[in-house]
């Protein structure tokens, strides 16, 4: 599971990463052109996306019941936002999709065989 658990606290922070780009990018040209002047509410919620996959990421690494669910949850939710970025950045979209899905992956084969509840 430490496997999972690191990879969920990498795409945390590249979400948190692309949250902090996103809100510092408003009112720019690139703001205006592709994302309709919208570009700070998308990275406030790939912030808090972030953030959450960080903090779940700890949780797994500390074999926390809860967490599991919650990751496998958060990685789901994080592959599917990063749907709508694929257009602007493709490369780093379909790394963060592939990261998350691996992390749905081995949280659901790997299981929960030696949890503390």
């Amino acid at each position: 599971m430490a496997f999972a658990a690191i990879l969920l606290m990498v795409a945390g922070t590249m979400q948190f990463l692309d949250g902090l780009w996103a809100i510092r990018t408003q009112d720019t040209a690139v703001d205006a052109l592709f994302w309709n002047n919208n570009l700070e509410a998308w990275g406030w919620l790939y912030l808090i996306l972030g953030i959450g996959l960080i903090v779940t990421g700890f949780f797994i690494w500390q074999r926390a019941a809860w967490a599991f669910g919650v990751g496998i949850f958060v990685g789901c939710i994080g592959a599917v936002l990063n749907i709508f970025w694929i257009f602007s950045y493709p490369l780093a979209s379909v790394l963060l999709i592939t990261l998350n899905l691996i992390v749905v992956y081995a949280l659901t084969t790997y299981g929960t065989d030696d949890l503390r509840y």
